[in-house]
Order: C-alpha cells, then sequence, then structure tokens
C-alpha cells in the first residue's frame, strides 16, 4: 500500500511538473490553434460540394452560386480535333533513296544473267524463283506469268537484257524525279506500268521490265514523326478555349435529367464538383494551416524575436486570429436574400480589420500588415466563388484599419476609423463587383450596404474587445497611453496641484523628448506620457525641488547636503509607491524608476566636499538607486530631463550657451555611462541633441526690444508681456 502511494506520488509530480513545464504549454496551444484552424477551414468545404458521375441521374437542380466564364471542353475539343486534321505530315528527302534504287534494279539484272551463265541444268526453276521474290517482295499484284517470263528470259539475246535494263534505270530515274512518300507508292506503282506499256518492248519484256522497276522504287521521302508531333501540337495550342458565361443562379443540371461528362466539366471549374475525397480535402487544409502557420512563427521569430518569446503575445495573437476567422466563417452562412448572387456577396461581411486593428493597437503594427495578409488569404479559402476579390476586399480593409490606428491622437480616432474602412470598403467591393459581376442596382445598394456595416461593425468590435484583451493580457495599448495623458488623471491633477513647477516642467520633458523620439525609432506617445509620470515622487516633498520654490527660503540651506541628497533621490521610490497605488502600467512606472539611472547627485556631492573635505564623503550616498534606463523611451526622458533642468538654470540662456549645454550634458550621461543599458547609438545621440537644441531655441528665442511707451504701459499694468518669461513684477 505504502509503495503504491509512493508511485503515486511521484507520478503525481511528475505530471504536475509535465503541465507547468513552458514547452509543454507552447505544444498544446499550437496544437489547439492548428486543430481550431483546420476545422474552420474544413467546415467550410464539406456541405457545399457535389460528386456527381457521368450518366448518373441528379437528385436535385444544381446551381450556380456565381456568374464565372468557363470553357466549354467539348467545343474546345472539336475544335482541336479539326486543327489537327488539317495538319499535314512532315517529311525529310532521302538523298540516297535514289542511288539505292538503281543498286536493287542494277542487282536483279546482275543476278538474272548470273543464272543465264551459270552451268545449272535447271535455269527455269532459278529464275521463276527470282521473280517470285521480287513479286512477294513489294506485295504488289503486277499480273506477270513468272513461269511465262522465265521461258522468254532463256531465249533472249543478251543485248536485249541490256535493252531492258537501260529502260529498267530510265523507269526508275523517271518515277524518281518526283516526291514519293510511303502512301503515294501505289499512285507511284500505276504509273510506271503506264509508262512501261508504252517503251515499245514485246508484252513479256514489259512485265519484266515492270517488276523491276515496281522492286527498285522506293519513296524518297521520309516521315518525320518529331517534327509532325510539333506541328500537331502547335496546331492544338493556337485553337482559343471557347468560353461560355455562367451567371449566378444558371441551372447547370436539372433533377431527374442524366448528367453529362460536359456538365461535369462546368461544375469542376465552377468549384462545385468535388474532385477529390474529403480525406484528401483535409490533407490540403491541413498543410495549407502547417504552410501559413510555419510563415507566420518564422517572421515573427526573425522580426519580432521579443513577441515571439512572449507566450502571452503569442496567445492573444493566435485568439485575435481565431476570433476573427470564426466571425468570417460565421459570415458566410448569412442568408441576404433569397437571390444566389447577393447571398454570394456575405463574404465581404468578414471583420478583418477589427484583428488588424487590435494587433496594431496591442502588439505591433508592422506585425498587423502580416497577419492581415494571412487572415486576407483564409478569407479567400473561406468563401466560395471569387475567392481573389474577398482577399483583396480583406487585405485592404485590414490596411486601412491600420493606418488609422497606427497614430492615434485621441480615442475618438478608433470610432472614426470605422468610418475610413466602411468608405474603403465600399470603394473596394463596387470594384470587384465591376471586375467580376454583372452590375444591378440591387448589387451597387448591397455592396454598400455591406461596405458600411463591415466597417462600423468592425470598429465596435475592436472598441469592445480592446479594454478586455488590455487587461486579460496586461498590456499597455496607446489607448491606455491616450487615458494616462488626460490632465484629469488623479495623478497628473495632484501633481499640477501640490507641485506645479514639476508639472511644468514635466510638459517641457515630454515635448522635448517626443520630438526627438520618433526620428530614433521611439514610441512618441509612450515618451510623452512616461514624461508626464517620470518626476510624480515629487509630490510628497514639493517644497524640496527648485522648481517649485515659490520664495527666497530655501530647506535646503538648513540641513546637511546628504540629507538634501537623500531627500531628492527618495522620490524615486516615492514616486514608485504613488505608480503602483494608482495601478499604473509596468511600462509606465520603468521610467520613474529608471529615469535617473544610477547618476550622481552633483549639486550636494560638491556641497559635501567642501564641507567635509576630500576622502571624507562616500559617493554611493550621493547617487540614484537606478537601474539604468533599459529602452530608448526611458533613455530619451532621462536626457530631456537634465537638459531642460541645465537650461532653465543658465541665467541668460543664448543660442551658443543652449547648444554647449546640451552636448555637455549628453556627454556626461555617455561618459557616467548611464546609456550603456539601452540600445541608443552614438548617431541617435546626436540626432537627440541636434533636435533638443531645436526645440528649446524657439523656446528661448531672441525677445523683441519694446517701445518705451510700451515698457512704461507694462510697468504700469505690473506685468511684463506674454513673450517675456521672466517673473511677474509689481509696479
Amino acid at each position: 500500500m505504502r509503495l503504491a502511494n509512493i508511485l503515486q506520488y511521484f507520478w503525481g509530480e511528475r505530471m504536475r511538473r509535465f503541465w507547468r513545464d513552458s514547452h509543454t504549454k507552447k505544444i498544446l496551444a499550437a496544437f489547439s490553434f492548428f486543430a481550431i484552424m483546420i476545422a474552420i477551414l474544413f467546415s467550410n468545404f464539406s456541405p457545399q460540394q457535389v460528386m456527381l458521375r457521368t450518366d448518373e441521374v441528379a437528385k436535385r437542380n444544381i446551381v450556380s452560386n456565381i456568374t464565372a466564364v468557363v470553357i466549354d471542353e467539348k467545343q474546345t475539343e472539336d475544335l482541336k480535333q479539326q486543327a489537327t486534321d488539317r495538319v499535314q505530315k512532315k517529311y525529310e528527302e532521302d538523298k540516297y533513296a535514289l542511288a539505292n534504287a538503281r543498286t536493287e534494279a542494277n542487282n536483279f539484272y546482275i543476278n538474272l544473267r548470273g543464272i543465264l551463265q551459270s552451268n545449272s541444268t535447271d535455269k527455269k526453276t532459278a529464275i521463276t524463283g527470282l521473280l517470285n521474290d521480287m513479286v512477294r517482295q513489294k506485295n504488289v499484284s503486277s499480273g506477270i506469268n513468272t513461269t511465262s517470263s522465265a521461258n522468254y528470259l532463256l531465249v533472249t539475246k543478251p543485248q536485249d537484257i541490256d535493252k531492258m535494263e537501260q529502260a529498267t534505270l530510265s523507269m526508275v530515274e523517271l518515277a524518281m524525279s518526283k516526291p514519293i512518300t510511303e502512301e503515294a507508292m501505289g499512285g507511284v506503282y500505276n504509273d510506271v506500268s503506264q509508262q512501261v506499256n508504252k517503251l515499245g518492248f514485246i508484252s513479256s519484256a514489259e512485265e519484266i521490265i515492270n517488276i523491276a522497276t515496281i522492286n527498285a522504287i522506293r519513296p524518297n521521302m521520309i516521315f518525320n514523326q518529331e517534327a509532325t508531333t510539333t506541328a500537331i501540337k502547335e496546331a492544338e495550342d493556337a485553337v482559343e478555349p471557347v468560353h461560355k458565361t455562367v451567371k449566378i443562379g444558371e441551372i447547370i443540371v436539372r433533377e431527374g435529367d442524366r448528367v453529362t461528362a460536359e456538365q461535369i466539366s462546368v461544375l469542376e471549374q465552377l468549384g462545385i464538383q468535388r474532385t477529390k475525397s474529403y480525406p484528401i480535402t483535409l490533407v490540403g487544409a491541413a498543410a495549407f494551416v502547417i504552410i501559413s502557420f510555419w510563415l507566420m512563427l518564422e517572421y515573427l521569430r526573425r522580426y519580432h524575436k521579443d513577441l515571439y518569446e512572449n507566450d502571452k503575445q503569442m496567445l492573444l495573437l493566435g485568439i485575435i486570429m481565431l476570433i476573427v476567422l470564426l466571425l468570417a466563417r460565421f459570415a458566410t452562412v448569412i442568408q441576404i436574400a433569397d437571390r444566389p448572387e447577393i447571398n454570394a456577396m456575405s463574404g465581404y461581411l468578414a471583420p478583418v480589420a477589427a484583428g488588424s486593428m487590435l494587433i496594431a493597437i496591442l502588439l505591433n503594427n508592422k506585425l498587423a500588415y502580416f497577419i492581415t495578409m494571412v487572415m486576407a488569404l483564409y478569407v479567400g479559402l473561406l468563401n466560395g466563388g471569387n475567392q481573389l476579390a474577398f482577399v483583396i476586399v480583406a487585405f485592404i480593409s485590414g490596411t486601412v484599419g491600420i493606418y488609422r490606428v497606427s497614430r492615434l491622437s485621441q480615442t475618438s480616432d478608433l470610432a472614426i476609423s470605422g468610418l475610413y474602412i466602411a468608405g474603403v470598403n465600399v470603394a473596394t467591393i463596387l470594384a470587384m463587383a465591376f471586375i467580376y459581376s454583372n452590375i444591378t442596382i440591387s448589387i451597387v445598394l448591397v455592396g454598400i450596404m455591406i461596405g458600411v456595416i463591415n466597417g462600423i461593425l468592425s470598429a465596435v468590435l475592436m472598441i469592445g474587445a480592446l479594454p478586455y484583451l488590455e487587461s486579460g493580457f496586461s498590456i499597455t495599448s496607446m489607448i491606455k497611453l491616450l487615458e494616462l495623458s488626460n490632465p484629469n488623471h488623479d495623478l497628473l491633477k495632484k501633481l499640477m496641484l501640490e507641485a506645479p513647477g514639476t508639472y511644468h516642467h514635466s510638459l517641457m520633458v515630454g515635448n522635448l523628448a517626443e520630438a526627438s523620439a520618433e526620428s530614433i525609432g521611439a514610441n512618441p506617445l509612450l515618451v510623452r506620457v512616461g514624461a508626464y509620470y517620470h518626476d510624480i515622487g515629487k509630490i510628497k516633498r514639493s517644497e524640496y525641488f527648485v522648481e517649485n520654490q515659490r520664495g527666497f527660503d530655501d530647506p535646503h540651506d538648513k540641513i546637511a547636503p546628504a540629507l538634501s541628497a537623500l531627500i531628492i533621490i527618495s522620490h524615486v521610490k516615492e514616486g514608485l509607491e504613488l505608480a503602483r497605488e494608482a495601478r499604473l502600467p509596468q511600462v509606465i512606472i520603468d521610467f520613474i524608476g529608471e529615469h535617473h539611472g544610477t547618476s550622481l547627485q552633483n549639486f550636494f556631492y560638491s556641497r559635501a566636499l567642501e564641507e567635509e573635505g576630500e576622502g571624507m564623503v562616500n559617493e554611493d550616498s550621493f547617487r540614484y538607486e537606478g537601474p539604468k534606463p533599459h529602452s530608448k523611451e526611458v533613455a530619451l526622458v532621462m536626457l530631456a530631463d537634465s537638459v531642460e533642468a541645465a537650461v532653465r538654470s543658465l541665467p541668460a540662456p543664448s543660442l551658443e550657451k543652449i547648444r554647449t549645454m546640451v552636448r555637455k550634458i549628453l556627454r556626461d550621461k555617455l561618459n557616467d555611462r548611464q546609456l550603456e543599458e539601452c540600445d541608443l547609438t552614438f548617431k541617435d545621440v546626436d540626432v537627440i541633441a541636434n533636435t533638443f537644441c531645436r526645440v528649446l531655441e524657439g523656446v528661448y528665442h531672441k525677445r523683441i526690444e519694446y517701445p518705451d511707451i510700451v515698457k512704461e504701459l507694462t510697468k504700469r499694468s505690473g506685468t511684463y508681456g506674454d513673450d517675456d518669461n521672466r517673473p511677474t513684477e509689481q509696479g
């Protein structure tokens, strides 16, 4: 019993470790995604196709659900056959045919003379055999009596045989002076017989000349199989396929009719006839999912490695894709009207733009373009008919959605994006209708309606799902950042009321950092919001920070430099506490904790050295705890924070002083190794310096000299003009 308990414990512990293993979770998630995608695709193929055989009786009317141009296979095949029949066989000349024919004729007479001159006792039989062999060799009925001819040859004079040989050679040359093919040999034999009859020889001699000539003659044009085959292929290829238009709602096969091969061909071209079995279709669907799945993973691994290694973000990406494709599948079964051409447009309702915008907002807008393309391909496969049209509309609507949310300035832009998507949907759907359909008023009106519904539905789905996905996956999107940038946020309002100088300083830091963010590949909105909150820790002891000191008393004059440094440094820790209490996103908390890095409090450190002397002061007590900035955005705020404070401290800021101070601050941060943990380059730092100088020069620009009368009026009113940034003076 105890052994069983021990085994059960170890087995249970092993299984728990198995299920907690991150690789196991990834494999299960990938398999689940794979299975669901195959199910979505395969569900689209099963119910819509038929499997008919030639001569089978149709059990129902089979109707086309699209307007399409198909090939009339039977008429096209008939035209090809006619073109093939008109092709003449190709021949090439046999240059040795005449010489071989002469040799054949000469050999006959040589053999004949050999028999006649021999000492054989049975010459007649030998001559008869020679003549019979010639007749059998050509298989031509020449009407020759070989026995009678043999008797004639036995008594013929040698000079007569020579004349017969000369006549035979003449007839061979005459016959072969023209092109002769294998098929024309019968006609040539007849011509030879007629020509021989005109030579004036006795009948027996004519018969021998005739058979000798026919035996020698052969085709001088040889059939070229390869050239003929090529000519036939060219003739077939030259035949243009015969097309016919099949309209939506047209009955291809009527109930009770026998199915013809031509009808099956039309059904196959329309995608109605299943040409493969269900298992093969399932294999094809699985193969497509595997290929697209591999492409997405490889793309993520190469270009978005951080996201690829983040399990939560990968899960979010998979969920968004599955939701969009499930909705796209649902859209294909919606019946808009009783007319097939109208119902075929329901596939345009697929809300791909909603998924595209969610990916752009929550993950990455560049990734969103690639995933939009993949989702558009799936939408095309989920719909019958003109699949390319559905792919184009889905991709364009998703792309426009990404454009609209890539640079949000206010939350109302989300709703406006739906109107842009609706507009481009209407234009694209109508363009596809003009290309692929017969335009009618009903198709135009339905296209407009579907385009508008798709755009508004995409925006509604995106806005509705966004807060749940944000909170569920702990993602700080641009929408969340826009909410945090609202001055009415509790922390910002408190900062504005209790530390107005710090609030103004934060706004200036935000403007400085945001101006150079985009040029170095940083997120401008994140930089601005991070700058707003980076100094919220100063709320607790605002009077200890110079920007909030309204009077002439400085509390630091009454305390030791070490205590002053501790108070100043503690605003980071106090800011982190306030941020966590307010449940700010971690990405904003990073700005608070890292915007000083491990920098040294130079002012109070120098005072401590003056008071206590060299070697008596611990430098670490005057340094921030860190950590150093880990991102470009935080590094920008660090630099902008130091630059803004330093330039503000200049007694009479000129353009040259501003530039010198900016370069000095950035050089000091580099020398202090505060930027070594972020991915800023020297080129980035140079761009940042130039941008800071440009913005600060605009703030501290040269003032015009007022006329004396204006100055006098200004003094009497107790203030300087709006163009003067000096403190207000009383008259």
